[in-house]
């Protein structure tokens, strides 16, 4: 029997047509009683809203509203047939799914999958499960099953799957069997069992509101109930009458005539924007051309959700409330985060995980109230940096004075974990501890709901119990065999497609995606990424099913998209709404993005002008003023300003001699690093950087200087002894197990260091000795012994002490010369001279400074001041003496005090341009490559 359609036209909000339409034909007098209809929606927010619309036309008409029956498109074939077993969710389906494939034989399973998991893998096993249930999901949708494939596939031109999905439908059969005897039903077999034998039907009217997309199991479902109750399914349709043949007779897109139809897309509502991040601009920009409408008035449609975190960052910068309809998911939130963390530790003992689980906020705050003292962080950093370590596991290497702190922290974390331990069991097993373990972190903490963060943590928490409970009635047949990190990420799993709603308390700017779009109410409509791909998204591989074969089976194929989103955006140019629609040019990663076809769908001029427009090269973007604070589209800087240096309480005394190179590169930056103390501190190094990997050479030549080698001649003597010392430094300081990357460094050092031991060799023939080696002056002398008196800058009457660390002095026995050294392990094996002055100017002090240094230890001029290079290339390495004359050490020493009256003075601005090189530890501050900052102006 037919289902009757009835067109809504397209001059009103659609909720708001239906509503209408409901309590025309069921409000009976003074009550709208709905108790004794059946009203069908789309999944999403449309349920909510209608409800409300209902009841705001109840109470402005002083009617009752009472029991509205409102349910989704996929919760309603349920009410049509009486199911005669509980249904078996989607966790057992797919463990049933996985059961099946590994018992079934492996010789007919090589038919499906050319590899089959090995019997241990069980996840494997259960990822091939999820695939099936998915492909069997989508063939039952239309009534299908495995074994209509076979057949249908023999009468289809090309089709050599036959023997595969003959095994396919073994599989089905098993499948469905082992949940039988489990007394469960698939629900989409049920379905199609409830079709198949004229089961379904309904004993009050049943309507549906922009079911526009109905797949075939859906639509026997109700002609068998129109069957038995003619004129009971109703389809409101959301389009004019006019377009009638444009859907079939339930009310469904017919894909064929949507395929030919003109979409009447004015150009002015078409506008373009380069990349996601000025997609996200070019919204904000819309909506400050918005004035007259409400927050709540206006829908960004979001087609690409990936670039949803670029416009709500860019609307939070602009002071415009807004709410992503779904919510946040909760396997993103830091609950599952914390736990995820906890799973991969307690899988691998790897350094990123632990790292990860000693930052998070919420493991913080119980360490500390279990007891650990704070400063475990920034040791966790200096023990990074020095050790580089890839795993954490008890054997902390260093001073143990200075593990102390992070041995407590991970002795907590284990005994935290110490019922996740041992050897794969079943699931139910681990699932107490899983329980105690986020008990033990969140179960003495107060929640504060009416604060974000703390709900959703607290939900999230709420979604972990749930999943916990759930798995813990999972059929012991099913339940797998799992190490606890595995069963912690099956928790997970289960909550993962899970979201939280974010509030709904305020009037904001709605971000939908673009299946929503069509049913939304809101007068103010943009659309982004209207691009080829987003809309219409294609279909044209698929593993089991390509095109041609979903096309024969009737399934979901490019033309039903096609259709789908050709009507969609139709009911976005209604009259009574403002649309615009955002076409991106590029992605992310700079791949170039085509416009909808949607935008073609137009008569030969129209198409022609647009081809041109589209896919022609995108003209310069405009120079457009940031936008931000209430969407302040004159503004033009940033809202902040790089902070000026402040007066300093006590003024510098003493200064290391490499400082000096830091002023003439630049005094704000040398403010922030030697007067503020500022350091940046990371643990993402996979590898030793340049300073590191210089240290590590400084101290094998360190203990050489003292070693019975130290006046060897022989080179192979000396390289050996080179070796032992690399050797032993890098156990001491990296494990018996570094990482990959720090043995391919130590290899590099040793072939530089075997280079270095043939010219000690010589050096010691020519009659140098090392004389000194590692001198540390500074004005901690008095305390230990072992640091020499600072050196002493004269400036204006008042000492500057200067302070630093000489490599090596060598004396030659023969002649009494001397020579102030300084190791250089950088790969280009730059000389003095070439690092000490640019352009004839001074830029680094650090050598002819030395000098001063070592007066303190008697040591006058001349002395011959150089580099011992360990360059890239071996063959350079060796001495490079500088040349400069006793005027050009003058005018070093009146440089440098020239730099000490500077910043006596107090001259620390402005920060220069453009910044130095290897100043990137600082640039957040000086807001480096930020567009829009200010200009610096000189003090005074």
């Amino acid at each position: 029997m037919p289902i009757r359609c009835e067109f809504l036209g397209l001059e009103r909000p659609a909720l708001e047509s239906a509503a209408d339409y409901l309590l025309g034909q069921f409000a009976d007098g003074g009550a709208a009683d709905l108790r004794d209809v059946q009203v069908v929606l789309p999944s999403g927010r449309a349920g909510r809203r209608l409800l409300e619309i209902l009841v705001d036309r109840c109470e402005s008409q002083r009617r009752v509203l009472t029991q509205p029956n409102i349910t989704t498109v996929g919760r309603f074939p349920e009410l049509l047939y009486q199911a005669k077993q509980p249904f078996a969710d989607d966790l057992v389906q797919q463990l049933t799914w996985a059961k099946v494939l590994k018992e079934f034989d492996r010789g007919r399973l090589r038919n499906v999958v050319a590899q089959p998991p090995d019997d241990d893998d069980d996840a494997r096993w259960r990822e091939l499960g999820r695939l099936l249930q998915s492909l069997h999901r989508e063939l039952a949708s239309d009534a299908l099953d495995f074994a209509d494939v076979v057949s249908r596939g023999r009468n289809l031109e090309g089709f050599t799957e036959t023997q595969r999905w003959q095994t396919l439908t073994a599989l089905q059969q098993k499948y469905l069997s082992t949940l039988d005897g489990l007394k469960l039903w698939d629900r989409q077999t049920a379905r199609r069992f409830a079709i198949q034998h004229d089961e379904c039907e309904l004993r009050k009217p049943l309507v549906l509101i922009g079911a526009v997309d109905l797949n075939q199991a859906m639509r026997m479902m109700l002609d068998q109930v129109a069957k038995k109750a003619p004129e009971a399914v109703t389809a409101l349709i959301y389009a004019p009458a006019e377009w009638r043949k444009r859907f079939d007779s339930h009310g469904c897109l017919a894909p064929d005539v949507w395929q030919e139809a003109e979409l009447s897309i004015p150009d002015e509502i078409v506008v373009e924007a380069d990349d996601p991040a000025d997609q996200a601009d070019t919204v904000a920009r819309q909506l400050a051309d918005a004035a007259e409408f409400r927050p709540e008035d206006i829908t960004v449609g979001l087609p690409d959700e990936r670039i949803l975190p670029m416009v709500m960052r860019q609307l939070d910068e602009c002071e415009v409330p807004n709410r992503y309809g779904p919510g946040r998911s909760v396997g993103s939130t830091s609950v599952c985060r914390l736990m995820s963390n906890l799973a991969e530790w307690i899988e691998t003992n790897r350094y990123p995980e632990f790292a990860a689980i000693v930052r998070h906020p919420d493991m913080e705050q119980w360490l500390l109230r279990d007891g650990v003292g704070p400063g475990w962080l920034e040791a966790l950093d200096d023990y990074y940096n020095s050790h580089l370590p890839t795993a954490i596991g008890g054997d902390w290497l260093g001073d143990a004075a200075r593990t102390d702190g992070l041995r407590d922290v991970e002795s907590h974390i284990k005994r935290l974990l110490k019922g996740l331990r041992g050897g794969p069991r079943s699931l139910s097993e681990w699932l107490p501890s899983i329980g105690k373990l986020l008990l033990k972190i969140y179960g003495e903490r107060d929640f504060d709901l009416e604060n974000e963060a703390d709900r959703v943590r607290w939900q999230a928490i709420q979604c972990v119990q749930k999943s916990l409970q759930h798995l813990a009635r999972l059929p012991a047949e099913l339940t797998p065999n799992v190490s606890a990190s595995e069963a912690i990420e099956f928790v997970l799993d289960q909550v993962s497609g899970e979201r939280i709603a974010p509030k709904n308390t305020e009037a904001a700017v709605e971000l939908v995606g673009w299946l929503e779009l069509s049913l939304d109410d809101a007068p103010r409509l943009i659309v982004t990424s209207f691009n080829e791909g987003f809309v219409p998204s294609s279909m044209n591989a698929d593993l089991f099913l390509p095109g041609a074969l979903r096309t024969a089976l009737g399934l979901e194929d490019n033309a039903r998209r096609y259709a789908r989103d050709a009507y969609a955006l139709s009911t976005l140019l209604s009259p009574w709404r403002e649309t615009t629609l955002i076409v991106g040019r590029r992605t992310e990663d700079d791949d170039p993005l085509a416009p909808s076809r949607l935008l073609f769908a137009a008569d030969p001029d129209v198409l022609a002008r647009r081809a041109l427009r589209f896919f022609s090269p995108l003209e310069s973007k405009l120079d457009r003023r940031p936008l931000a604070g209430g969407l302040r589209a004159t503004r033009r800087d940033l809202g902040f300003d790089v902070p000026r240096p402040q007066d300093t309480e006590e003024p510098l005394e003493h200064l290391r001699v490499t400082a000096f190179a830091a002023y003439l590169a630049c005094p704000y930056r040398f403010y922030l690093s030697q007067v503020l103390g500022f350091r940046s501190a990371s643990d993402d190094a996979t590898e030793l950087d340049g300073a590191a990997f210089g240290s590590l050479a400084h101290t094998v030549l360190e203990e050489f200087a003292s070693s019975d080698e130290r006046e060897s001649t022989d080179s192979d003597r000396i390289r050996l002894c080179f070796e032992h010392l690399l050797a032993r430094q890098v156990a001491r300081q990296f494990g018996e197990h570094p990482g990959p990357a720090i043995r391919i460094q130590v290899q590099q050092l040793r072939l530089r260091l075997a280079a270095l031991a043939e010219w000690q060799a010589e050096r010691a023939v020519q009659g140098w000795r090392i004389e000194h080696a590692e001198l540390a002056f500074s004005r901690k002398s008095d305390e230990r012994p072992e640091i020499r008196r600072p050196g002493e800058l004269l400036v204006d009457g008042r000492i500057m002490y200067l302070t630093g660390r000489i490599d090596r002095i060598d004396v030659n026995v023969n002649t009494g010369q001397r020579q102030i050294l300084d190791y250089k392990t950088s790969d280009s094996g730059l000389k003095p001279q070439q690092t000490h002055r640019h352009k004839h100017e001074w830029v680094d002090l650090q050598l002819p400074l030395y000098r001063h240094l070592a007066r303190s230890l008697g040591i006058d001029e001349p002395v011959g001041l150089g580099y011992v290079l360990l360059p890239k290339n071996s063959a350079n390495v060796g001495l490079a003496l500088a040349e400069w004359s006793a005027e050009e050490l003058a005018e070093a020493d009146r440089m440098a005090q020239q730099v000490v009256r500077q910043i006596r003075a107090g001259e620390f601005w402005p920060p220069k341009e453009p910044p130095p090189k290897f100043s990137e530890e600082l640039a957040f501050i000086c807001m480096d490559g930020v567009f829009g900052r200010k200009r610096f102006e000189p003090v005074g």
